[in-house]
């Protein structure tokens, strides 16, 4: 009886050690998975990751780098080729803005250019109201006299730049003169009577010395319309500005 019942015992131990064994090598397969990596492992995975993105072909770099250079090259010429809506110039590398230049030109011309403009404005909408054309020939036309009374090309040339101007601004000046006589000619009667000639001679005669009367008559005439259509002019103006809506900040 006491042999059975160690049996019984030793039977119940052996189970009870087995499980303790199994919980022992679970445990130890835990730590095999859990056991940290040694360091020279770690240096050569991380070789082995640097060496597989190296050996990637870095297009995606060569892509943008190309993009950027570009891109700076193209802001480069933009900038060289409009320098000058933001630059007037430099003195020792210190740079003149745009904005600084014209602040000054303002202060000094502001008032009258504006003024130049207004009247510029009054005088289109005036021509376009009363269905008033200046075509180029009628400017080729009046040019070729001036240039007539100047003397020749380079006599106009040289007034030209005495006075500042080119040939296209020569043929705006004309071409706003040509406006106004329209405009003048169409709202007044200019009528330069005999006697107008007659005492104009008279009082000039200094002018026309060894010369008769029906001699200049012609060119006396011309004189007195064109200080009529002047005169007409000023007068015409003066009253349209008044009438003209202008608002102005400077």
């Amino acid at each position: 009886m006491a042999k059975t019942a160690t049996k019984k015992t030793i039977n119940k131990v052996k189970p009870a050690m087995s499980a303790e064994k199994m919980k022992t090598k679970k445990s130890v397969k835990v730590i095999k998975k859990l056991r940290p990596v040694s360091e020279e492992t770690f240096e050569m995975d991380s070789s082995v990751s640097s060496i597989k993105e190296v050996s990637r072909p870095p297009f995606g770099f060569i892509v943008k780098l190309v993009l950027i250079v570009a891109l700076g090259s193209a802001l480069y010429l933009l900038a060289q080729k409009y320098r000058g809506l933001v630059l007037a110039g430099t003195v020792n590398s210190s740079p003149i803005s745009r904005y600084e230049l014209n602040q000054k030109m303002v202060e000094k011309y502001g008032k009258q250019t504006l003024d130049d403009i207004i009247n510029e404005r009054i005088l289109n909408s005036e021509l376009k109201k009363n269905n008033i054309v200046v075509s180029d020939q009628d400017v080729s036309t009046e040019m070729a006299k001036i240039i007539k009374d100047y003397g020749g090309d380079e006599a106009f040339k040289s007034a030209l730049t005495q006075y500042g101007l080119t040939e296209a601004k020569a043929k705006d000046s004309i071409k706003q003169s040509l406006g106004l006589k329209k405009l003048v000619e169409k709202s007044y009667k200019i009528d330069i009577t005999a006697d107008k000639i007659k005492k104009y001679f008279d009082d000039n005669k200094t002018q026309f010395k060894d010369k008769k009367l029906e001699e200049v008559s012609a060119s006396i005439k011309d004189t007195l319309y064109q200080q009529e259509v002047y005169a007409k002019t000023q007068e015409w103006f003066t009253g349209v500005r008044k009438t003209a809506k202008i608002v102005t900040f400077i």
